[in-house]
């Protein structure tokens, strides 16, 4: 590691202005990458997101009148929630909120972060037509921070309701959606893919590829959910976890499973209170996507998420997606909801392995 360390070091020291030290950082990337196509079988992609906040895609110009076909396609204007503690670094938070002004002009927008929220940043925030509200965190956080998730989206729907709101974009203050229009373009989704009235749920809830679980029952993501605000008032309105209730990093898959993971809790409990009666089937995990959610893909709507390691986190795509972590993208989600697609394995089958484990190893088994 040492070595890496002084590296940078000297990339630092013999660079005088910051712009010459990114250009050589840069250069330094590309050599890497060339070096480790030589003797790897991957070629090596690298993309970058403005951190001033930038659409990527110029909006669209308005439809007249005449040309809307229902008047069900325009009714409901959304809110976008976005929760969660406002990030300083880089401006994120506050340039996510400038931008989303920009490129989802109709939309109201509403910040759900706690009541530490320092004055400065508020009087930063609230002129660009952003309603400010403020939680008391709760006492236990909860397995990976889910209170503390549960809680501030909550208010934030709460507040979309009492504005009136008939739909919410549930998005979080350290992630940021590129494309302009997002809002319309969920909400199109909805009318394009109507749900068969499922009891308790009015509409479809659109969630990303990001970290929606093919081979793990009820787990859609939770980065960023689109739906009535009546339907994602209820998915985020469970009980507070204990503090029994933690997660932990396991490598078996059936340890794994037996674990607080924050997205099943929350979709267990939201199934569960609309009246579903849940047997951890995957082929019934495959169904509940094909009636109640659409799977978009992340870079359909241009979402970054600059955590953990996201200088990698495209890499989790369909080339890499073959082992019993795999995510189900918008092409999978065609499959299970037009075509009936089932699993090729059961959960049963997966206890046996080790998490991250490919699915072909189940199949060359029974081959043997």
């Amino acid at each position: 590691m040492w070595k890496w360390e002084w590296i940078c070091w000297f990339v630092n020291l013999i660079s005088r202005t910051p712009a010459a030290r990114v250009r050589r950082y840069r250069r330094l990337i590309e050599r890497l990458s060339r070096e480790a196509d030589l003797d790897d079988g991957w070629w090596h992609v690298f993309r970058d997101y403005p951190k001033q906040g930038v659409a990527s895609t110029v909006p669209l110009s308005r439809p007249s009148k005449q040309t809307v076909s229902s008047p069900d396609r325009t009714s409901g204007r959304t809110a976008i929630v976005v929760q969660g503690p406002v990030i300083d670094k880089d401006d994120l938070t506050l340039r996510t909120l400038t931008l989303y002004r920009e490129t989802m002009p109709d939309a109201q927008l509403i910040l759900s972060t706690w009541d530490d929220l320092p004055a400065e940043q508020r009087r930063l925030i609230e002129p660009l037509g952003v309603h400010v509200v403020t939680s008391e965190p709760p006492e236990n956080a909860g397995p990976h921070n889910l209170n503390m998730q549960i809680v501030s989206t909550q208010r934030g729907l709460q507040e979309a309701k009492r504005l009136g709101f008939q739909y919410a974009m549930k998005t979080r203050a350290d992630s940021r959606i590129h494309m302009a229009g997002a809002d319309e373009f969920c909400r199109d989704l909805l009318h394009q893919f109507p749900i068969d009235a499922p009891a308790g749920q009015q509409e479809r809830l659109v969630v990303v590829d990001f970290a929606t679980r093919m081979y793990i029952p009820y787990h859609p993501s939770d980065i960023m959910m689109f739906g009535t605000t009546d339907d994602l008032l209820t998915y985020w309105s469970p009980e507070l976890c204990g503090p029994e209730m933690t997660f932990e990093v396991c490598e078996r898959f059936d340890e794994m499973l037996q674990q607080a993971t924050p997205e099943v809790v929350l979709c267990r409990s939201y199934l569960e209170r609309t009246g579903m009666q849940l047997n951890d089937d995957l082929v019934q995990w495959w169904q509940i996507l094909a009636d109640r959610f659409i799977v978009i893909d992340r870079d359909m709507i241009d979402l970054f998420w600059p955590k953990y390691n996201y200088n990698v986190d495209q890499r989790l795509g369909m080339l890499w997606d073959t082992g019993n972590m795999a995510l189900c993208h918008f092409a999978q989600w065609m499959q299970i909801h037009s075509r009936g697609v089932i699993p090729s394995v059961t959960l049963d089958q997966l206890r046996q392995q080790n998490v991250h484990e490919p699915i072909g190893n189940l199949r060359d088994a029974a081959a043997a």
